[in-house]
């Protein structure tokens, strides 16, 4: 059973302490506010700082090496941290969507398996689901996953998977039947893939300013055990659907940019620039994102279906994660539309 929401005088004090550990680390030159940063900047000596003081892994349970705290807890410590453009970039993947994936799925040997490494900043993951021709639509992935003795052959290309070149494992959305044009999310399974296995093979890919943080991931013929396996095979598109939950419901879209705002905002207040009702509108957005947001992490704690939310709040904070129009479907179903 989920745990119950800490009151608010409760969030307010660790919204406090999270202020004051990066104030230092900023004071101290352990690094410095950018943007993205929850995409671009990996600091494993810094996530696992996180991990000593009881901010990583928070809703992973106590049995798995984890906090044991709530989804609002992590909440707002997610949020400072994007506040102020801190480099999470190592943990980021595997605490947001894999742990939780691994929670609700996985096998106790998995759970042992990967859990508390997460939940230490030892174990980075990545998502493998994006295909060079099937862009937004996951059900047309080409991945195939063949039935081998003992296991599975994995054969397929993934693109734009940040990290993957740093990350130990990712879950592969894989075809592991042939495709039913009438059932198209049918035939559709996940796997942990470990980034290191025989057959592995990944490639950057530059942005135009030269930075490398995605990558084509091509697996050849990538054998994955049984114990592997992530969840029922078959049942993919009701996982990956719920993992996408995860994804799409966090604050970092919209705050991923957030302390230019902030910056902007207080030249305004302390008179240095003239008002612009733009960064007004800006900033009422953000506000009401960040309410949408904490609302789907409510959402989430209670264990609630929360992929419309998630949606609502990915479309109107940015397109990463699928595309605007692909989110809108989304939404259209969940308010009746479609």
């Amino acid at each position: 059973m989920p745990a119950a929401d800490p009151p608010d005088h409760h969030l307010d004090t660790l919204r406090a302490e999270v202020r004051a550990f990066l104030r230092e680390q900023i004071d101290a030159g352990v690094f410095t506010p950018g943007v993205d940063t929850w995409l671009t900047r990996w600091n494993p000596d810094f996530t696992k700082a996180l991990a000593a003081r009881g901010w990583l892994g928070m809703t992973i349970p106590a049995e798995y090496g984890g906090q044991g705290r709530t989804f609002m807890e992590r909440f707002v410590v997610t949020e400072e941290l994007l506040a102020v453009g801190a480099p999470v970039a190592a943990q980021w993947v595997a605490d947001r969507q894999a742990a939780p994936s691994l929670l609700a799925y996985g096998t106790e040997e998995q759970k042992q398996r990967f859990l508390p490494g997460i939940a230490t900043g030892e174990i980075s993951w990545a998502i493998g689901m994006s295909e060079p021709e099937s862009g937004s639509d996951l059900a047309s992935v080409r991945t195939k996953a063949v039935r081998v003795d003992g296991g599975w052959r994995i054969t397929g290309t993934k693109l734009w998977t940040s990290g993957a070149h740093r990350a130990d494992a990712f879950f592969a959305l894989a075809r592991s039947a042939p495709l039913d044009q009438a059932q198209r999310h049918a035939g559709l399974s996940q796997f942990i893939v470990l980034l290191d296995s025989p057959g592995v093979q990944i490639r950057p890919i530059l942005s135009m300013s030269g930075d490398h943080h995605f990558n084509e991931v091509i697996l050849d013929e990538v054998f994955v055990p049984d114990e592997l396996v992530l969840g029922r095979i078959g049942e993919g598109w009701k996982q990956v659907t719920s993992e996408l939950g995860f994804e799409r419901s966090g604050p970092e879209r919209f705050m991923s940019t957030f302390s230019i705002l902030a910056a902007m905002a207080e030249e305004i207040r302390e008179g240095r620039q003239p008002a612009d009702a733009r960064i007004g509108a800006l900033v009422a957005r953000t506000f009401g994102l960040h309410h949408m947001s904490r609302a789907v992490s409510e959402a989430l704690g209670r264990g609630d279906d929360a992929e419309l939310g998630a949606s609502v709040v990915k479309v109107l904070g940015t397109l990463r994660g699928g595309t605007s129009e692909i989110l809108r479907g989304v939404i259209a179903r969940g308010l009746g539309m479609r």
